[in-house]
């Protein structure tokens, strides 16, 4: 009996397969036994991948898991490591490597792509690989030496965000054949990408297209077109991903740089046959490697077979990879913003060039609205301005000053938000989802498919289910209960200046140096940087531990500082203890409830007004 046959176990043929298969009988070919596993090495994968020496990243806790095998669904039949050999389209079969043939009433082609092998002697030597899948990743990581440099190949964002990440481990060296990022930034941005690198202590070289690679039955070194001689045991090759279309090809399909389809993803030569997927080539500039897009031509061919109204496009497509810790580069718009340097007011329609330290921003703007940009910003920076730019909105007169100075923007609430990027999965489709399901959160990504992907939306679906993981709860309440003990254990130590008789021995020493005068004035400093990296380190869960940190440090710092000094100022440092308190349980409250927005009003507030007791403290005790 024919059935819709699906090529490929990949993201879009997996979600094109199980949709398929709530309705009819489904049958999956896929080449690579470990599939749908093999998830695809873009930079949104290696964002969520520590290089941090001391882990793994198999096992690392800030990595989100790997989405592995699906829950299994009714009529869907996977047939993983059986290779498609050959489409017999006259006949309407696929024929597998065991001879076996396969009849479809229709057949989706997801084959995605492989990485790009650039025509270099010796490019298949032990020590060289490309970087597509995570079982790449994975070996590569493995197999990184501190003792021995990393020499990546390529000038794309996948090299790029490789290099950033890797230099936190080993030297690295990056080639590129031309300017790097080319494809994406204007020379400018490009520039400050390259001085942001070369800070980090990466080596770039540009316009050096390398000529061979040096070695016998391991690599040991590249040779470049200019002559230069470079030497390494490791080559990463990042030039880039080529579509498969061998398979198509074979069988006649019209194909280009991949398998040419309709808008409906449907192939000229053959209206029974669909392409999916990096292996397609719409009719459109396509944005190969993206997971939205991928999973968006998925849902066109789904339509176009089921004789539904093709979906709306995705928002907010745009390309971004982290370069650290807290710096990422996004570029987002169709047109990339004119090369031009000169600066204009966007109130124009023009382009606004902005640049404040290792912050860049290249901005164009058409009647007051967001229409692209390439940007190198901190990571809350870079996320808001992703958002003004996905909705399309006109920028209020604090957006225009948040721009002109890359200052934080405000937040922007909409009614329905989204939650998962990479499915298209809105908050109002997550709470249909718990209404039917309950809170189990298993079943909500089965029904919407949200955070199947990249992982980056579990924690808020875990927190609308309200279902927190476990053991992000214990560690918000932990630094919550031992903050609060310890507020009240140096909340009761006393403040105003001890009489000598009650102190024996060492103690009384130890009471002599911290009432000394230098000491004091030092720990007021101390206590003012905590206060300032407490106003600068903000967002992420991962934070958290640093405003515990910070906190506890100024709480110890509380009685050395204040100690014998209020004979100089007690109302002044009266005030100053009771600020402190009060900025630790009001950071305490924000951690257990980090959505509520009067509680994180209130903690910045809080640490606001003790900055200035701080100040006013060392100006006017210290300094007279």
């Amino acid at each position: 009996m024919a059935t819709p046959i699906v090529i490929g176990a990949g993201p879009a043929g997996m979600h094109l397969a199980r949709r398929l298969a709530r309705h009819e009988e489904v049958l999956v070919l896929d080449a690579d036994p470990d599939s749908p596993q093999a998830t695809e090495a873009r930079p949104q994968l290696l964002a969520h991948l520590p290089f941090d020496p001391s882990h793994s990243a198999r096992v690392s806790p800030d990595t989100p898991p790997n989405p592995g095998p699906l829950p299994p669904t009714a009529g869907l039949r996977l047939l993983s490591g059986r290779r498609a050999v050959r489409i017999d389209r006259n006949n309407h079969r696929v024929i597998d490597e065991t001879g076996q043939a396969h009849d479809y009433s229709r057949l989706f082609l997801a084959l995605g792509a492989s990485p790009r092998w650039p025509t270099l002697l010796g490019s298949r030597l032990a020590g060289v690989q490309p970087l597509y899948t995570r079982r790449q990743l994975d070996t590569l990581l493995d197999a990184m030496d501190h003792r021995e440099p990393l020499l990546i190949v390529g000038g794309g964002l996948l090299a790029v965000e490789l290099a950033a990440l890797a230099a936190e481990r080993v030297s690295v060296i990056l080639v590129a054949r031309r300017r790097l990022l080319g494809r994406y930034l204007s020379p400018d941005i490009g520039a400050s990408v390259v001085r942001h690198l070369e800070i980090r202590g990466v080596r770039v070289l540009e316009q050096a297209p390398p000529h061979r690679l040096l070695g016998r039955h391991r690599v040991t070194g590249v040779v470049l077109a200019d002559g230069r001689t470079l030497m390494t045991r490791r080559i990463v090759l990042a030039c880039g991903i080529s579509p498969n279309t061998r398979l198509a090809r074979e069988a006649g399909l019209a194909t280009d740089e991949g398998i040419l389809v309709n808008a409906d993803m449907r192939s000229p030569s053959d209206p029974r046959i669909f392409a999916v997927g990096d292996c397609a080539q719409p009719p459109w500039p396509s944005m190969r490697g993206h997971i939205t897009n991928v999973l968006h031509l998925a849902d066109l061919a789904l339509a176009a077979a089921g004789g539904e109204p093709p979906p709306a496009p995705p928002e907010g497509l745009h390309r971004e990879c982290r370069l650290g810790d807290d710096t990422r580069l996004v570029v987002a718009g169709t047109h990339p913003p004119s090369v031009s340097t000169s600066s204009a007011t966007p109130n124009k329609g023009k382009t606004l060039t902005a640049r404040r330290g290792g912050r860049v921003l290249r901005a164009t703007l058409h009647q007051q609205r967001l229409v692209a940009f390439e940007a190198l910003l901190p990571s809350p920076q870079a996320r808001r301005l992703t958002e003004r730019w996905s909705d399309r909105g006109a920028l209020g007169r604090t957006d225009m000053v948040g721009l002109r100075w890359l200052a934080w923007l405000p937040p922007r609430h909409t009614s329905d938000p989204l939650i998962c990027r990479c499915a298209g999965v809105r908050h109002s489709a997550i709470r249909a989802a718990i209404a039917e399901h309950g809170g189990e959160t298993a079943m909500i990504r089965r029904a919407t498919r949200a955070g199947d992907y990249c992982g980056n939306c579990l924690d808020e679906i875990a927190s609308l289910a309200g279902r927190r993981p476990w053991r992000s709860r214990l560690m918000r309440w932990s630094l919550a209960v031992a903050t609060l003990l310890l507020v009240g254990v140096l909340g009761a130590l006393p403040v105003w200046s001890v009489p000598d008789s009650v102190l024996p021995g060492h103690a009384f020493m130890a009471y002599r140096l911290m009432t000394d005068a230098i000491v004091r004035e030092l720990s007021g400093y101390l206590l003012l940087l905590a206060i300032l990296l407490t106003l600068v380190i903000r967002g992420g869960p991962r934070r958290y531990w640093w405003h515990g940190l910070l906190g506890g440090s100024a709480l110890l710092l509380i009685p050395l500082h204040a100690l014998g000094g209020l004979s100089s100022g007690a109302g002044l440092n009266a005030g100053l203890v009771a600020l402190m308190l009060l900025v630790v349980l009001s950071g305490a409250l924000a951690m257990l409830h980090r959505r509520r927005l009067l509680l994180r009003l209130g903690h910045r507030v809080a640490t606001l007004l003790l900055l200035v007791a701080t100040l006013l403290h060392l100006v006017f005790i210290y300094q007279y």
